[in-house]
């Protein structure tokens, strides 16, 4: 080391070497700088061992300070881990709480919106309708309604039910059905109707689309309700009728068509029934003024020509049954009267030709009312066929999105088949109870005949049949 330190400093102090005279005086400056460098050697170890000294109590310090900082950070983490799980334990009842308000806040506006809803459909909407702001503010507003705006809808709520059970009456202005403002008295039944009376006449009254004004109920009321509304306003009935049914009823009354309209609906083919009912209709009058007409005595007509032959005033009895030649029963006597004198055989035959006589008036028309008691029908089929097709052609064009595109269809399909089936059934009906009225006078007349053909054989009048052993 202190070889490298000689040799160092000669190569510092060879620019001096230049200078010397001799090499004893190099000599002496190589010793003396020898002396130095040893000098400055023993000076620099000196300093390189404070240094060390130095760096190793610097490095105790730092070792001492990093097992501080350890510790510490020990007790830091520590403390951070239970911050941590205080942390997570509050966001969790942060949550809770979160979602405990989010429920609240759905909870009132949920009731928000259905007393908004009940206030809509309702006549305590007008009445309350400065009130119901506290309820807009509620729906308008997406954060946590206040405390005042809840009591100001619990308040809203008390207030309403308050007023369902009561009756009020009272001058107000509403909405005509034609749109123009109304004044006249009002009467309000709890939250169920309201009811007016103004000059020009009476009837009910239902909340407008934000429940706010009252309209009146457009279309016909029914005579007794309108009756019962004057009698009540005038003190004469406590009782009403009233659409508790949600707005059902008036909804009816507003869309309810006239006896024409509704025909029109049913399509082109109802005419058709119609004019099949009204022809059947005449025909069913006519047949019924016809028997009504030949309702005669039968038994005290036979009573009566049995008791002139039996007189033998055969003339008499001629007479009598063409003064009554509308009664079937003296027409059928007085062929047998012509006989008189003639075989058995040749009444049988007289007695059945006047019988298959009577036939065509008695049986007159009925097959036409049966065959239009068939057709009826099969044209209200016809309908509900056309009125098919119609609807799936509206169906293929437009989809079945609006099912109001189809019920024209629909209403000719089924408005042709209950106005076929209602003229085919009282068709049907009056040709059986014809019918059965024909059988009946027909088996009328053939009993008459048959007793009056015994009474002429047994007074002689008509020469029985020869048996045939006797012909034999």
């Amino acid at each position: 080391m202190k070889t490298l330190l000689t040799i160092l400093m000669v190569l510092l102090l060879v620019p001096h070497t230049t200078f010397a005279a001799t090499w004893q005086e190099i000599s002496d400056s190589l010793t003396t700088m020898n002396q130095q460098g040893l000098s400055r050697a023993a000076m620099i170890e000196q300093l390189m061992q404070q240094d060390e000294a130095d760096l190793k109590k610097a490095l105790s310090q730092l070792r001492s300070q990093v097992k501080d900082e350890k510790q510490q950070l020990s007790v830091v983490q520590k403390d951070l881990a239970k911050l941590s799980k205080t942390e997570q334990q509050l966001n969790q009842e942060l949550a809770a709480e979160q979602e405990e308000i989010e429920g609240i806040q759905g909870t009132v506006l949920g009731a928000a919106k259905r007393v908004n809803d009940l206030f809509e459909h309702s006549p305590l909407g007008v009445e309350f309708a400065p009130s119901r702001q506290s309820i807009d503010t509620i729906l308008e507003k997406k954060a946590f309604p206040g405390m005042d705006e809840i009591r100001a809808l619990t308040a809203l709520c008390r207030a309403y039910t308050t007023a369902s059970g009561q009756v009020s009456l009272g001058n107000g202005e509403f909405f005509a059905a034609d749109g123009s403002v109304v004044r006249g008295e009002i009467a309000r039944i709890g939250a169920l109707g309201a009811v007016y009376r103004d000059r020009d006449g009476s009837g009910y009254l239902q909340a407008n689309s934000d429940g706010r004004q009252l309209v009146a109920v457009a279309g016909e009321i029914p005579g007794p309700a309108r009756s019962a509304i004057d009698r009540f306003f005038s003190g004469e009935e406590s009782h009403l009728p009233l659409d508790i049914s949600g707005g059902a009823v008036f909804l009816q009354l507003t869309q309810s068509k006239s006896f024409g309209e509704w025909l029109k609906s049913g399509g082109f083919l109802v005419w058709p029934i119609l004019a099949i009912g009204a022809i059947a209709l005449l025909l069913g009058a006519e047949r019924l003024a016809f028997f009504l007409r030949i309702r005669a005595n039968s038994d005290t007509i036979l009573h009566q020509v049995t008791r002139y032959v039996e007189l033998d005033q055969i003339k008499e009895g001629e007479m009598f049954c063409r003064e009554k030649k509308n009664a079937p029963t003296c027409q059928i006597l007085s062929s047998c009267l012509k006989q008189i004198g003639q075989t058995q055989d040749v009444l049988d035959n007289a007695l059945e030709e006047a019988l298959l006589r009577q036939m065509p008036r008695f049986e007159k028309f009925l097959p036409t009312m049966a065959m239009f008691a068939a057709i009826a029908p099969l044209l209200g089929l016809l309908g509900t066929v056309t009125g098919m097709i119609s609807t799936f052609q509206v169906i293929t064009v437009f989809g079945t999105g609006d099912p109001k595109m189809m019920s024209g269809g629909i209403s000719e399909a089924l408005i042709t088949t209950q106005v076929g089936l209602a003229v085919a059934i009282p068709i049907m009906l009056l040709h059986h109870l014809f019918e059965r009225r024909v059988d009946v006078l027909i088996g009328d007349l053939e009993e008459k005949g048959t007793a009056f053909k015994i009474t002429l054989l047994k007074t002689g009048r008509i020469t029985p049949q020869p048996l045939e052993n006797d012909h034999d």
